[in-house]
């Protein structure tokens, strides 16, 4: 066979970072070692920051709230925002559509970081206080369809708002970021 001529070292050389190229282009990676997604974010204007978001649902007589979210798309493109409610001991919530809606609205208004392009979740955890179920509320609300009522419910229910392209959230929502949302009164209650 013998040794490969310079020219013979050269092509191959080529064609390797050539397939290569192709590989990094087909797996979508830039130099950021990642996939691109053209989502929006950082909004000039409009709506408001994360901090003051917090600040205002934090303001619900007896609840403790953390909103979380606005991060960089994850490896499938999606972006969403999780909303974690811990009712007091001595406190319950009455007006749970009210609370649903604040909360789902307080999230898309958040023009910081990025939009939330595939949900926004909304867990809520009674502790000791009397069951609640966010899914009923959020579907009471307009947010999703009632789904199947949770045999054996306990002091934690979950449910997630889509706000993918076309879903009927997102169409409810209009363009991000929205408005900041009026301020519920009477969602809470003293048990």
């Amino acid at each position: 066979m013998g040794t490969p001529t310079t020219t013979q070292a050269g092509s191959t050389a080529r064609r390797l970072v050539a397939a290569v190229a192709v590989l990094v282009a087909l797996a979508g990676c830039g130099a950021a070692g990642g996939p691109r997604y053209d989502i929006p974010h950082d909004a000039a204007s409009g709506g408001q920051t994360l901090r003051q978001a917090q600040a205002a649902v934090s303001s619900i007589p007896g609840l403790t709230i953390d909103v979380a979210g606005g991060e960089p798309p994850n490896i499938k493109g999606n972006t969403g925002y999780d909303v974690r409610v811990t009712v007091a001991p001595g406190y319950r919530i009455v007006d749970g559509p009210a609370l649903v809606t604040f909360l789902v609205e307080s999230a898309w208004s958040v023009r910081t970081g990025y939009l939330p392009n595939t949900y926004i979740t909304v867990s809520v955890d009674t502790g000791d206080g009397p069951e609640f179920d966010v899914d009923a509320a959020a579907a009471e609300g307009g947010w999703v369809e009632r789904g199947e009522p949770v045999p054996g419910q306990t002091s934690f229910s979950l449910v997630n708002v889509r706000t993918d392209d076309g879903s009927p959230a997102r169409e409810r929502l209009g363009d991000w970021p929205g408005d900041v949302p009026a301020f519920p009164r009477g969602v809470t209650a003293r048990r």
